[in-house]
């Protein structure tokens, strides 16, 4: 499995807080992190969140089904949780998480917050997680619409994330995969300064997917770069363990 990231600090922020992770050889998993919660704090909560859901998973090994995913998130949000009600200054950290996991002919994914979870089918760029977010659930509601969720004082209010509780639950789906589907793990430090068509008109570039990564980060930076950007693609591969 091929997997490919990039991540930037951004023009603003004193640190990167945002986490990811690519599969080693015979692994099946990618999964980003974007961290939350004061000075160094969210840096730690996005690395655990990592360090811990993967390690879950290589010890899952070969039969990795939707509990498995649940088990690797509480274990995640435990390790994180624990972490800051043992340090002062780590306290109310957290995290998000969204992850993918290819099985021999379906995906799952597993997704806490609103780091976002994109599909590339035929050309067009499909957005798979549903954010968990003050101001999704007001579009949800009809109370404001997307054009303006996008520019909303609380946009970045999440209502679920790893670490800020003692349980969190994960959205868990199963899909398929065809030739030529690509996976897009991002951060809001790149979908809140780029849209799904401009997205999908980069991921469709004849390119290679790192400059296509680098064009996609580069973009969020020369817009304002006001977050941490990270993403990481997964391309459909033939031969898949």
């Amino acid at each position: 499995m091929k997997a490919y990231g990039l991540s930037d600090v951004g023009k603003v922020r004193p640190l990167n807080e945002d986490a990811y992770y690519l599969p080693k050889e015979r692994e099946r998993f990618a999964a980003v992190a974007d961290g939350m919660g004061g000075h160094k704090a969210g840096e730690v909560a996005s690395a655990l969140a990592i360090e811990v859901f993967t390690q879950a998973l290589r010890e899952a090994g070969e039969r990795v089904e939707e509990a498995s995913l649940v088990q690797a998130v509480e274990k995640a949000n435990a390790a994180i949780y624990q972490r800051g009600q043992g340090d002062r200054s780590l306290r109310g950290m957290g995290t998000t998480l969204t992850a993918l996991w290819f099985g021999p002919d379906y995906v799952y994914l597993s997704h806490v917050g609103d780091s976002r979870a994109y599909l590339l089918r035929n050309r067009a760029l499909m957005q798979l997680s549903n954010d968990h977010s003050l101001v999704n659930e007001l579009v949800e509601k009809g109370e404001i619409t997307p054009r303006e969720a996008r520019n909303h004082p609380q946009r970045n209010f999440i209502t679920r994330a790893l670490g800020t509780g003692r349980r969190v639950t994960p959205d868990v789906i199963k899909l398929d995969f065809q030739p030529g589907d690509a996976w897009l793990l991002c951060t809001d430090g790149l979908t809140n300064y780029l849209r799904g068509v401009e997205l999908a008109r980069i991921m469709n570039q004849s390119l290679s997917w790192e400059d296509k990564l680098r064009w996609m980060v580069d973009e969020a930076l020369r817009r304002g770069g006001g977050d941490n950007i990270t993403a990481l693609v997964v391309p459909y591969e033939e031969e898949r363990p």
